[in-house]
């Protein structure tokens, strides 16, 4: 059973009816797990079908069996392990690189909760009294289970997102060969043809008027290369972010509200990292204007600079009470905020909109782990 840790537990003190209940969970980890695998060959789920599939998506339920056991042991949810959901993000990506759409996790997830209450009711069924265990665990259940669901949905969406960067690679470096054949080359031949010039008609040297001719043909080539240089070198993760955001607006398919998206960063120092994270929570916003705001107009601001992320979300909507309406969407983003060393700001009042900041601290060591180099920056 991958139980929570000893780290993660120091300090708690195990209830003893809810350690006995906890161990007896444990001890059907592998009869329930079968039962899940047989279960999800019966569908026909590729995450059963496909054994590297179903290697993780065992991981994923020891998991989850692990965060019921604690919350029978202690009473308490199992403290957030930020690296065991990048490793969740990162296997929604995998998943679609492998042909598996995201509704084969969506129908495994409900199906392996059914299955676990399932085996609960086994256990509780023998020991009467202790229903009020019982009613701490599906909660638990449930939340493991959607915040894996959601993780790996970030995940196929920054899979998405490293799509459309391919395209717009391509793009920029079929721009740049293009540059480079018609305007390189024909600015090339012109100067070779007005040296030969030169060299046929002595008196033209002190022609003025050619001189600058030579010299404007010659800004021409060097501001060819440096574009072509540009063009194939920049990573411009601030093109793919808005290009990946826009993406998303056109996929909802709406007429309003109306959506503006500003991305500020002239020097390309947003790290690619935090690039990824960004676009999940500006993307988690704006899906919660769009489903919630009843905004005639939603606009997204991003600014960066060598040391910060500065981003908003301003809808003209009927706007709320923060401390009265704190669902999964805005639950998550405070978690991805603070994941980010960062601040997260909610301002909103019935009848006047909302606004969202968020600011996101940057170092160079975040620049290095990027793999950009910052020579060009400087």
């Amino acid at each position: 059973m991958h139980d929570a840790s000893p780290q993660e537990i120091q300090g708690e003190t195990p209830d003893p009816e809810g350690a006995t209940l906890a161990a007896e969970l444990q001890a059907l980890e592998a009869e329930l797990l079968d039962t899940y695998r047989r279960a999800l060959l019966d569908q026909n789920n590729p995450l059963g079908m496909d054994q590297e599939a179903w290697t993780s998506c065992r991981e994923q339920a020891q998991h989850i069996l692990g965060e019921c056991v604690h919350a029978l042991r202690y009473g308490t949810e199992a403290p957030l392990n930020p690296q065991l959901m990048k490793k969740t993000r990162r296997l929604g990506g995998a998943r679609i690189s492998q042909g598996i759409p995201p509704v084969h996790s969506v129908r495994a997830g409900s199906m392996f909760f059914q299955i676990t209450m399932e085996f609960l009711g086994r256990i509780f069924a023998d020991r009467p009294g202790s229903e009020h265990y019982l009613m701490k665990v599906p909660p638990i259940l449930q939340s493991a289970i959607t915040r894996r669901l959601e993780e790996g949905s970030s995940g196929y969406d920054l899979f998405l997102l490293d799509v459309v960067r391919d395209a717009a690679q391509q793009g920029r470096h079929g721009m740049a060969r293009e540059i480079h054949d018609r305007i390189g080359s024909t600015a090339s031949l012109a100067l070779r043809q007005l040296e030969l010039y030169e060299l046929t008609q002595h008196a033209a040297s002190s022609d003025a008027r050619l001189g600058s001719l030579k010299q404007a043909i010659l800004e021409t080539l060097y501001t060819t290369r440096d574009i072509v240089t540009e063009l194939r070198t920049r990573s411009d993760t601030c093109r793919s972010l808005q290009l990946a955001l826009s993406a998303f607006v056109s996929a909802m398919a709406i007429d309003e509200p109306v959506v503006e998206i500003h991305v500020d960063d002239p020097d390309d120092l947003l790290p690619r990292g935090v690039s990824d994270d960004l676009f999940i929570m500006l993307r988690e916003c704006l899906r919660n204007a769009l489903a919630h705001a009843s905004a005639s107009r939603v606009t997204i601001d991003v600014k960066v600079d060598a040391r910060h992320v500065q981003a908003s979300v301003r809808d003209d909507g009927i706007g709320f009470v923060p401390g009265r309406r704190q669902g999964n969407g805005l639950a998550s983003l405070t978690e991805r905020a603070q994941l980010l060393a960062g601040r997260l700001t909610i301002d909103s009042a019935p009848g006047h909109g909302t606004a969202i900041e968020l600011s996101v601290p940057l170092d160079e060591e975040e620049h290095a782990d990027d793999g950009r180099g910052t020579a060009r920056h400087g």
